[in-house]
């Protein structure tokens, strides 16, 4: 049966694995929703000129799907002035579509909510498990789940520069049960206004500050890591 210390290790790792769920998921939902990340891409791409929708109604139109993504919308009867002829934004498909993305949503949301129970829980156990100890056995769970993590997002971050096409389509595969997210970039709008670059730039956006931020954490883990054995030391 194993002792303490390699409980306590064990934990350790898993918490510090939760804790980057969670800061990864607030990442996405922090990014996801950033409506000047929004503006500045259609700018960069010229989709309102793309669409043949002003930018007002642009921005008014992606206002609206992030609101009904989060449920504070109950649907996406959403009228424009497209190409001169005002119009329902999206089609039945796009709106089908829509219904999966609000539930990935609300899915992250409870993963996130239930990752952060979890991981309170944990941290009890791992005090009481590990007392004073707490500190050095923390930061070295922490840079271990951080090792981890490193290695996980290198492999994407290859398979996005490799081939980021292929990469969306297969993550697509694994998040839906059908084939409802392939749309036609010549009519649906909803492609239009979020095309392959606007979720290639997303990607990286979320990849890069879900690692700053846990790159800082593991700086902090590394001194806390050191601090403790020096402690350790002078007590010798």
């Amino acid at each position: 049966m194993p002792g303490k210390k390699t409980i306590a290790k064990l934990l350790s790792i898993i918490c510090a694995l939760l804790l980057i769920v969670v800061i990864f998921l607030t990442v996405v939902e922090l990014k996801a929703f950033d409506l000047d990340f929004f503006e500045a891409e259609y700018e960069k791409l010229a989709t309102a000129q793309t669409i043949g929708m002003s930018e007002e109604d642009l921005m008014r139109t992606t206002e609206q799907l992030l609101a009904y993504i989060k449920a504070e919308r109950s649907d996406l009867n959403i009228e424009a002035e497209i190409k001169g002829k005002k119009q329902q934004v999206f089609n039945q498909r796009e709106i089908a579509h829509m219904v999966d993305v609000q539930d990935l949503y609300k899915n992250a949301y409870l993963v996130r909510l239930q990752a952060i129970i979890f991981l309170i829980f944990l941290l009890g156990m791992l005090i009481a498990l590990s007392g004073n100890r707490f500190p050095k056995v923390w930061a070295a769970g922490y840079l271990s789940g951080t090792a981890l993590f490193a290695l996980l997002a290198g492999v994407i971050a290859w398979e996005i520069h490799k081939d980021f096409f292929t990469f969306w389509n297969n993550f697509h595969y694994l998040i839906f049960t059908n084939d409802l997210w392939i749309l036609d970039p010549q009519k649906d709008i909803l492609i239009q206004m979020v095309p392959e670059q606007f979720f290639f730039d997303l990607v990286a956006r979320i990849l890069l500050t879900a690692g700053v931020v846990v790159a800082v954490l593991a700086v902090l883990a590394v001194g806390i890591f050191l601090r403790e054995r020096k402690k350790n030391y002078d007590k010798i």
